[in-house]
């Protein structure tokens, strides 16, 4: 018997790293709320990525107000994809990375093409003064 409870001891959880902390799957560390820091196009963009698998885009193209889009995304190893609240897929699916609370999205339509987010939460006064939309009904479409 002291074998069998040593053995479990020395098994101990296979998710622990270094320190006993339990390792996030890629998932779960791209949940949460995100800012652009770096974008291939010209605007300010907080995304959060809830964890029913719903996203909210907040995406503000020169001085004008924010839009809020929503939808569904999904993640198939580091290949993330969505579609918005009218059933239109993102214009591209895009590889991710995650490091350091950093998010490297790189688009599969061009590998060129790489946007960058840090964790952040979403300002009150975005959230607050956003204007939603359904993206079919958009003259300016989102970044996604």
């Amino acid at each position: 018997m002291l074998v069998a409870v040593l053995m479990i001891a020395a098994c101990g959880d296979k998710n622990k790293g270094e320190g006993g902390k339990t390792e996030l799957t890629l998932e779960e560390q791209l949940y949460g709320q995100w800012h652009s820091s770096s974008l291939a196009i010209t605007a300010d963009i907080y995304i959060d990525f809830k964890d029913n698998r719903t996203f909210e885009l907040y995406q503000q193209i020169g001085q004008g107000s924010y839009r809020l889009y929503k939808g569904t995304w999904g993640l198939e190893g580091d290949l993330l994809t969505g579609k918005y609240n009218d059933g239109e897929s993102w214009a591209t699916a895009y590889q991710i990375a995650i490091s350091d609370k950093t998010l490297t999205m790189t688009s599969k339509n061009d590998t060129a093409e790489k946007s960058v987010y840090v964790k952040a939460e979403i300002p009150a006064e975005v959230k607050d003064g956003c204007v939603p939309v359904v993206k079919s009904y958009v003259d300016g479409v989102p970044a996604l």
